[in-house]
């Protein structure tokens, strides 16, 4: 695309590079190319007022026909740069609207009661609805505007409504630091966490305490050497459940299932994984039939479990079944879910000799992945895991090699 704005500006020789990062902004609505307007013009075929309404444009200086080089997302870009003066407006408007209401919520609020608590689950649910499936950059500011707010209204509140609004900060806690995640920020993401578990003691709600400490056990999982802490993390998830069929106490028994496996407790882990199942079918309806929000626990949670535990224990032909189900029950919203069941059918491929084919499957879900998902950290920890199994004498294949440079690559 560069190239094409340059022959079409009459420039046969310049730096691509530079060019190329300035589409990278323009079409991130950061500026509006009011320079190189009548380029993009003579590309797309197109009046300038029609790509840039907000201001005059001369015409391009070359003879350049872009016909006989168009890309095949030039659709997309055409329907892109349509908005992007408006994006690059929009977005600034969109922050001081922010700052302002931010400081009239602050004039308004002398008290907080019962009926602010109410609104805030509503904020709680559509969150829940939001991290770990939109785009995590998208989400993030979002969720730290309201946890602002938030704020300002816990320091307020009366006796009743403060415990609730506590509530909800540590579910959105729980929230942010999946989202941190999501963004490949492993060591801000552990802040949030001891927030979120904080928040759940001093809230009273001993479900939110124990499923803040099972969603950070699992979570912590993919670091290498944090079986123990997870372990008891998982087992205190456990006992604050105090056996409520809750998502809170699933979390716990599939959290310590996966950390005993990847222990090498193998015993152990089946058991615990055996005590799932009897909980997974106590678990209220509205629980188990939630498949697209971070609060519910139905059954592809279930066979990913399972898909874990069996891969670790290397039962492959049970590791293979549950990753088959598990992969099967993913609504189409989940995107990091079966990226990480795809990351264990490697691991198997890996454990059973055939290093290249585990290799090239760990690449293939990277490239999969949507771009705004590819530093999600759990999911690259786990495609390490899996490369981690080949042998020594495996190690150095150009396979192994290409898909540990292709994880480099996704952290950038």
């Amino acid at each position: 695309m560069a190239r094409q704005l340059m022959r079409a500006d009459g420039l046969r020789q310049g730096e691509v590079e530079s060019v190329a990062r300035q589409i990278y902004d323009w079409e991130k609505g950061l500026h509006i190319p009011r320079d190189w307007a009548p380029a993009y013009a003579k590309v797309f075929e197109m009046d300038a007022s029609e790509l840039f309404p907000t201001g005059e444009a001369k015409e391009a200086s070359s003879t350049y026909d872009p016909a006989s080089d168009f890309e095949d997302d030039d659709m997309k870009r055409r329907a892109l740069l349509g908005l992007l003066a408006t994006t690059a407006v929009a977005a600034p408007l969109a922050r001081d609207a922010e700052q302002l209401r931010g400081t009239l919520t602050n004039t308004l609020t002398t008290d907080v009661t019962d009926r602010d608590a109410d609104a805030w689950e509503q904020v709680v649910f559509d969150h829940a609805h939001e991290a770990g499936y939109l785009p995590p950059a998208q989400v993030l500011p979002e969720i730290l505007a309201d946890l602002s707010e938030l704020d300002l209204l816990i320091s307020r509140a009366n006796s009743v409504a403060r415990p609730r609004l506590i509530n909800a900060a540590g579910y959105l806690s729980i929230f942010t630091a999946i989202t941190l995640l999501g963004l490949g920020d492993a060591r801000r993401a552990r802040r949030w966490w001891r927030t979120a578990v904080r928040a759940g003691d001093e809230s009273g709600d001993p479900l939110l305490a124990s499923y803040a400490r099972g969603r950070q056990a699992v979570l912590t999982l993919p670091n290498s050497g944090s079986e123990k802490f997870v372990l008891d993390l998982a087992e205190k998830a456990i006992e604050i459940s105090r056996d409520k069929p809750s998502a809170a106490l699933a979390s716990g028994h599939a959290t310590k299932a996966q950390a005993l496996a990847q222990m090498g407790r193998d015993a152990e882990a089946r058991e615990t994984l055996d005590e799932l199942k009897r909980v997974f079918d106590r678990l209220p309806d509205r629980v188990r039939d939630d498949q697209s929000s971070q609060l519910g626990w139905s059954v592809q949670r279930l066979h990913h479990t399972a898909g874990f535990v069996y891969t670790h224990t290397g039962d492959h032909e049970r590791a293979r079944e549950a990753q088959d189900k598990a992969l099967a029950a993913y609504t189409s919203r989940s995107i990091l879910g079966p990226a990480q069941v795809e990351m264990y059918r490697a691991t198997t491929l890996i454990q059973e000799g055939d290093a290249d084919a585990g290799a090239r499957h760990v690449m293939g879900v990277l490239e999969r992945l949507p771009a705004t998902h590819r530093k999600t950290y759990t999911v690259r920890r786990n495609a390490v895991t899996a490369l981690s199994m080949a042998s020594p004498k495996d190690a150095r294949r150009p396979a192994l090699r290409d898909a540990y440079a292709m994880l480099t690559t996704t952290t950038r």
